[in-house]
């Protein structure tokens, strides 16, 4: 039995995810999982409600998010308006400073982790199975090296390259977001590369960000580009992109 010291309030509806495996690597990264899920209290990170495990079987209760994640409303709807993504984007920095706050990366920020409530306007992170711990308090860049977790589209050029990386590389991931959820399409023209060598390759090499929606406001636009700056080490960290002023709005 693996449990998280948290309670489960009923009737309270959860979402069940199952994990089968008898893989010892896979099983331990599960346990890492729950572990520090179990420590985890913000309004905009997903909330583990408990955790069972019957022989190699898993089950971790997750708080349900009935507005299902960012992926899949721009699969239905098409691509947010501006004050959305504004909204969405000052929800998933205030989450990830907590995360790096508190020493966690999670290395696979984008739309289909990021779940929204049935009132479309809380943003919670989720998905917690490439998440890692930081030795350290700095802010440092580098503190992982060569461990590819993630889906490529959204990974920094650092990690491709299996060059160091640390807290901002979920903040080029950020900057990905934006764009996913203003055009509704990854970055990098990414649903036409069925190639992941190539797409790997073309993220790695590049020596410009990928392309920024037009449309976007100037102040939306500058958070982007903050986010998406090649050398890890010029990015913002998210509590300092918090301060922008295209934040300064009451939701």
């Amino acid at each position: 039995m693996v449990s998280a010291n948290c309670d489960v309030l009923l009737p309270q509806v959860t979402y069940v995810r199952n994990t089968s495996s008898e893989q010892e690597e896979v099983v331990e990264a599960l346990r890492e999982e729950i572990r520090m899920m179990s420590h985890l209290s913000h309004p905009n990170i997903i909330r583990m409600l408990g955790a069972t495990c019957e022989k190699s079987n898993y089950n971790l209760f997750i708080e349900w998010m009935a507005g299902g994640s960012v992926a899949h409303l721009l699969s239905k709807y098409g691509a947010f308006k501006e004050s959305v993504v504004v909204n969405y984007t000052e929800q998933l920095l205030r989450g990830l400073s907590y995360l790096h706050e508190n020493q966690i990366i999670h290395r696979d920020v984008k739309g289909a982790n990021l779940l929204i409530d049935s009132t479309g306007q809380r943003l919670r992170i989720a998905d917690f199975g490439a998440a890692a711990r930081l030795a350290s308090k700095g802010t440092g860049a580098g503190e992982f090296q060569g461990q590819l977790l993630g889906t490529i589209a959204f990974m920094a050029p650092e990690v491709l390259r299996g060059q160091q990386y640390g807290r901002s590389c979920d903040v080029w991931s950020v900057g990905c977001a934006i764009i996913e959820m203003a055009c509704a399409k990854p970055p990098w023209n990414a649903e036409k590369h069925s190639n992941h060598l190539a797409l790997i390759f073309k993220i790695a090499s590049a020596t410009t960000a990928p392309s920024i929606p037009s449309h976007l406001s100037p102040g939306l636009r500058d958070v982007a580009l903050r986010c998406l700056e090649l050398q890890p080490q010029d990015r913002p960290p998210s509590r300092e992109l918090l301060k922008h002023p295209v934040f300064r709005t009451t939701w």
